[in-house]
């Protein structure tokens, strides 16, 4: 449950930018929406992975992706033409590495990040309309454990009608430790049947305020990171 501001979340809203804990199921407070998502499964011992927002993509809208990357050193990331890093956060071997970029009218729909070595990899990628033509990203946290309660820190927002999104992966290399999932969330991404689980959730926030630690109540055995994203929102009519 979030304090003060922040509310359930299967894409649900506040009433009005600075309303109380009522709930509707339309987006009243005019946040970031969440057009589509796509992933890529892992891939062991690759130089690059790709991403593919599709083809129904529009000039003006944003994709945010989420590279994991496994084991070894840590390797040169090369990102595409026009991706900034939103944040990155690694333990010795598991490393979740953020971007966003404002799509361009003629721009293709796969972009592609290369490792100058090869790694075990895999991602993710969210399209978004309605957010803010500069600077989309409001605030981040980020945290990363060997084990113990996967967690993605609370954040303080600066603006209001904030999507928070959080990024989750673990090195756990057997399928089926699905973690209980943080309340009041919805999972836009969520790879637990799989080696190398990774999960990404969404919830929103109708004023400036802090968020709750979002918090993974099964513990995982082995390394993970989480980190957690405010988009702000653009100058759309609710």
């Amino acid at each position: 449950m979030f304090k003060r501001s922040l509310m359930a979340a299967s894409i649900v809203f506040l009433i009005g930018c600075n309303s109380g804990p009522s709930q509707t199921a339309e987006n009243t407070v005019g946040g970031p929406n969440v057009v589509s998502t796509a992933q890529t499964r892992l891939t062991n011992g690759t130089t690059s992975i790709s991403l593919d927002w599709g083809k129904n993509a529009q000039a003006g809208q944003l994709a945010v992706a989420d590279v994991v990357s496994y084991g070894g050193p840590k390797v040169t990331i090369t990102a595409p033409a026009g991706w900034q890093l939103i944040r990155e956060d690694s333990t010795p071997t598991t490393r979740q590495s953020l971007y966003w970029h404002a799509i361009q009218a003629n721009d293709p729909s796969t972009a592609t990040w290369t490792f100058n070595e090869p790694v075990d990899a895999q991602g993710a990628l969210i399209l978004l309309d309605n957010v803010a033509a500069a600077s989309p990203a409001d605030m981040t946290s980020g945290n990363a454990g060997n084990g113990g309660t996967l967690t993605a820190k609370s954040i303080v927002t600066t603006s209001d009608g904030d999507l928070i999104l959080s990024f989750n992966a673990t090195d756990f290399h057997l399928p089926g430790l699905a973690p209980q999932l943080p309340a009041d969330t919805k999972a836009l991404i969520n790879q637990e049947a799989a080696p190398n689980e990774f999960w990404i959730l969404s919830t929103y926030q109708s004023q400036n305020a802090a968020t709750e630690d979002q918090v993974s109540t099964v513990a995982q055995l082995f390394n993970w990171t989480a980190a957690q994203v405010a988009i702000k929102k653009g100058t759309a009519t609710p």
